[in-house]
């Protein structure tokens, strides 16, 4: 018997001992011949942030604008905000890499989409360092700025109220809540991730499904739905879409416009991909159809096309959702957060009038008599972009409610009260595109 135990114990010994030449072997193997790399040693000399980043900010504010898409005044706001939670301590061993230089690096990041290595070499950071810094920046920005107010969900049903009138008097469309869309975010496909957010385009990615105000802002978002979901579950499944269904965000009670006799429930404007519901307005389908439908067609497309325009000047001013992003599922969430929280920060701080600022008068579609002239960003952005519109996500069945409220809308839009002066011209003159969507 104490012959088995020494030899099972001698076998334990020799299976410990070639372990630990194994590992051994394979530390010797990757062991680093130097602690950091000479072009890394030479950051604060040569380094774009060292360099040409601090002449921009003093010397060029229109270059800067170009690359961080901010002047420099509007720079140092965002940095007094995210600074203090994304600065590192000094060691023994190293000095920091500092707060001002972590946010450079990640606006450049997203505003160019480069790949990480390339914004590596340009500001002589390690690969994997610039990959945590713009994880880590990402974050702070988003909880920075929707604790800033920038992105918060209306509390009240008087804050919706507000909502709806400041877009029934910009868009002519009375009891809008705001225009709903949803874009899918085109990424890697994720280690292990199966075919979870393999999507009908034959990339991978996630939803982001959004709700935009009258003024070009994203009003509610949800991000992270697997890009695999069937058509008609993206929207159902979606924290958003789950929020509206179920009633869950304070919307007013319907009410009568004006001095009309119906009443008419408050309502979010979609395109044809989404389901009719009593708060889920879309277009009247075909062609060939009736004026008085084509009417609220229109006044309709009027009013969904800010959400299209939203996602385009956002896709266009921030080129990391114009490509496949390089990243971790958490990652890819955490970038379009991003650009989401710094979207809305960069539309309220704005010049009015001024050519250079982040959306300009003609950045966005404008409305003559003679049609719809294309707004800048569409021949900014690519038509091969990576950020492309989700498939339908409703039914074509509907109640009767559902469809009594479009009709209502419609008689409203039709009449002497809910009329505006120009809708016939428009609708006789021009066709109205409805799926104008990115």
């Amino acid at each position: 018997m104490a012959a088995v135990n020494k030899r099972f114990l001698m076998r334990k010994l020799l299976i410990l001992l070639l372990l630990r030449r194994r590992i051994k072997r394979r530390q010797q193997k990757y062991k680093k011949d130097f602690w950091v790399r000479k072009i890394f040693q030479e950051r604060t000399s040569k380094g774009e942030f060292h360099l040409l980043v601090q002449d921009l900010r003093l010397f060029d504010h229109l270059y800067f604008f170009k690359c961080f898409r901010m002047t420099p005044t509007t720079y140092e706001k965002q940095l007094s905000w995210v600074g203090p939670l994304i600065i590192r301590k000094a060691t023994r061993m190293r000095e920091p890499i500092g707060a001002s230089e972590r946010l450079c690096v990640t606006l450049r990041y997203l505003v160019s989409g480069d790949a990480q290595v390339s914004i590596a070499a340009s500001y002589r950071i390690s690969p994997s360092v610039v990959g945590r810094i713009i994880k880590e920046t990402c974050q702070v920005i988003w909880d920075t700025l929707t604790e800033k107010g920038f992105l918060s969900v209306p509390n009240c049903a008087e804050d919706w109220k507000n909502i709806a009138n400041t877009f029934g008097e910009k868009w002519n469309f009375p009891h809008a809540l705001g225009a709903i869309d949803g874009k899918h975010i085109v990424m890697q496909a994720p280690a292990r991730g199966g075919s979870d957010f393999f999507n009908y385009k034959k990339t991978h990615s996630i939803v982001l499904m959004a709700v935009c105000n009258a003024d070009y802002e994203f009003l509610l978002v949800d991000v992270g739905d697997a890009g695999r979901q069937s058509d008609g579950s993206v929207y159902t499944n979606s924290h958003l879409g789950y929020a509206i269904d179920n009633n869950l965000l304070n919307i007013p009670n319907p009410e009568k416009i004006g001095n009309s006799d119906e009443i008419f429930p408050y309502v979010f404007l979609a395109d044809d991909a989404f389901g009719l519901k009593t708060y889920l307005m879309k277009p009247y389908p075909g062609q060939n159809i009736p004026e008085d439908q084509r009417i609220f067609n229109y006044r309709l497309s009027r009013g969904r096309r800010i959400i299209e325009n939203t996602f385009g000047i956002a896709a266009s001013r921030f080129r990391v959702l114009r490509k496949p992003i390089i990243a971790r599922v958490d990652t890819v969430i955490q970038i379009t957060k991003a650009v989401v929280g710094l979207h809305n920060f960069l539309m309220r701080n704005r010049l009015p009038g001024d050519s250079h600022s982040y959306c300009p008068f003609n950045y966005v579609d404008q409305e003559s008599v003679n049609g719809v002239k294309a707004g800048q960003w569409r021949n900014d952005t690519s038509p091969n972009t990576s950020l492309y519109p989700i498939s339908r996500v409703g039914s074509n069945n509907y109640s009767k409610n559902a469809k009594t409220t479009r009709d209502n809308f419609k008689k409203y839009f039709n009449s002497p009260e809910g009329e505006v002066s120009w809708q016939w011209d428009m609708v006789r003159r021009v066709t109205i595109p409805f799926d104008e969507r990115v």
